[in-house]
Order: structure tokens, then C-alpha cells, then sequence
């Protein structure tokens, strides 16, 4: 299938800082904004047919996002023991191949389920279903200094970027796939600082108000042998452009039932010489 038209929510225009707050993990876990969100019907391109165009290898401007062939030892993502000195040691292997950081430091994993039952079961969070960046200007650099408060003042001083790696954990993904706008179709005033509200943290990410020239793309039918790499943050060109402005999606003429999607998605500094 060349493209799929799918729903995704919008933040609506107006005035003032808006605020998103999330509500836990569990089965009632939820994201509120206090701003309307408007839903919209847009045309997603099958990127699997474009790989060579979206990009096998990551550069350091490159705003899209890359698909990565990689197996992993892992067998059970809850278990500490295996997620910090298994699946971390894996990530910053695969990013320092991957890309041109001399540096790797992972500081955040999260595991998202779109069924209610599930999510009480694990304790995990609902998949994201707004138009959104994870980082603002401010909020990357805040991150830095809030993950290496020691290192930050040097760290800062030379290029620095936040990317995300997101795995699925079901064979295949069929429902809320992660999608992705061409961040050459997104205007700077596309993008709104917002207040972002969590039980124990309040930071900022981006959210998007709709324009027409959006241009979307997804990974149909991803397994867990693979992973998206993104950036959602760089400390050069304002902190947040050519960054990897996604969403869950809601496919529209998806035939027959769906799986319910699982996914870990971890967080990691990439620092350059």
C-alpha cells in the first residue's frame, strides 16, 4: 500500500502559553491539554517505499527519520537487570555506529500500550496522540543540566543533540503506528512552546497547529527487530528545527482487527567533538 489516510490531532490556534498534563501510567492513563485539539484526516506516505529518499544513515542535520535493522538480547523490558546493563549498552553501541557522536548517555526509557487492560498490568503509558516534538529550546538544555548537572557547563559549550529510539514489542504493529512530518514541510510557526505538566517534572515540549503543506510518513508493519532513530532536539539552529515532529496515528481504512500496539522508546544525549 503506497499511503493510508489516518486521523491526528492538531492543537488549535490561540494565544497564551498552552498546558499539557499527563495523568500517570495504568489503564487510565491520559494526556490533557488546555487548549481545543483539533482532529484532522491526512494522506501518510508508505516510507518503506521511499527508504533510500528518508535516509539510511544519519547525519547531523538531518531532520527525518531513519529505520535501523537491530536485534536485541532482551526478552523482558521490565526487568532492571536486563534494561539498564543489557539493552543500554546495546542503544549506545548502535548510536556511536550509527552516527558521528563521540559521546553516548541514555536517560529515559518509556513503555506505551494502547490497550487498557495491558497498561494496568505493566503500569505503562498510553500511546501519544498529538502532533508533537518532545523538546522546546529551553526544555533541551534544561534536560542536559537536569541529567549531568556536573558536566553540563562543558557539555553545553560544544554541539549537543537529544534523539529517540523507538522499538515495538509486538510483531507486527498494527495499531497507533508512530508517524512522522517531514520536517521540510513544517514552518517555525507551525510549532508552539507549551508547558508540560507530570507528576514529578514540569518541562516544556512542542506542539503543532495544522498546516496543509504537512507532509506525513510511517513504517508499516514494524517488528521488533527494528528501530526508529530521531531527533528531537539540537543545541545548534534554535534547539528544536529539523526535529522529529510525530504522532500515534489512527488509520483510517485499516481492514479487519487490529493488534494492540506495545513500544519502549529511549532517550539518549548524542555529544560531538
Amino acid at each position: 500500500m503506497n499511503r493510508v489516510v489516518a486521523t491526528v490531532s492538531y492543537l488549535s490556534k490561540g494565544s497564551g502559553k498552552p498546558i499539557y498534563s499527563s495523568a500517570g501510567v495504568g489503564r487510565n492513563a491520559q494526556f490533557l491539554v488546555d487548549r481545543p485539539l483539533i482532529e484532522y484526516s491526512v494522506v501518510v506516505e508508505n516510507a518503506r517505499l521511499q527508504r533510500p529518499q528518508v535516509g539510511q544513515k544519519y547525519g547531523l542535520g538531518t531532520g527525518d527519520t531513519i529505520l535501523l535493522d537491530h536485534q536485541t538480547q532482551v526478552n523482558n523490558f521490565f526487568d532492571a537487570q536486563q534494561l539498564k546493563p543489557i539493552y543500554e549498552d546495546e542503544l549506545a553501541s548502535l548510536l556511536l555506529l550509527a552516527t558521528e557522536a563521540n559521546r553516548v548517555h541514555i536517560f529515559d526509557h518509556t513503555i506505551r500500550a494502547s490497550d487498557p487492560v495491558t497498561r494496568e498490568k505493566q503500569q505503562s503509558r498510553e500511546p501519544s496522540t498529538l502532533v508533537h516534538n518532545d523538546y522546546t529550546t529551553n526544555s533541551g538544555l534544561k534536560c542536559l543540566y537536569e541529567n549531568l548537572p556536573q558536566e553540563a557547563d562543558e557539555l553545553s559549550k560544544k554541539r549537543f543533540q537529544i534523539v529517540n529510539l523507538w522499538r515495538p514489542l509486538v510483531d507486527p504493529v498494527e495499531s497507533f503506528p508512530l508517524a512522522f512530518c517531514d520536517s521540510c514541510s513544517i514552518a517555525e510557526t507551525d510549532l508552539v512552546d507549551t508547558e508540560r505538566r507530570s507528576p514529578n517534572h514540569i518541562g516544556e515540549l512542542s506542539l503543532a497547529t495544522y498546516n496543509p503543506l504537512h507532509r506525513w510518513y510511517y513504517f508499516p508493519n514494524m517488528n521488533p527487530g527494528e528501530v526508529l532513530l530521531f531527533k528531537t532536539y539540537d543545541s545548534i539552529a534554535a534547539g528544536r528545527r529539523n526535529c522529529g515532529v510525530h504522532t500515534a496515528i489512527d488509520i483510517n481504512n485499516y481492514a479487519g482487527d487490529k493488534k494492540p500496539r506495545e513500544s519502549i522508546e529511549s532517550r539518549a544525549f548524542l555529544f560531538f567533538n
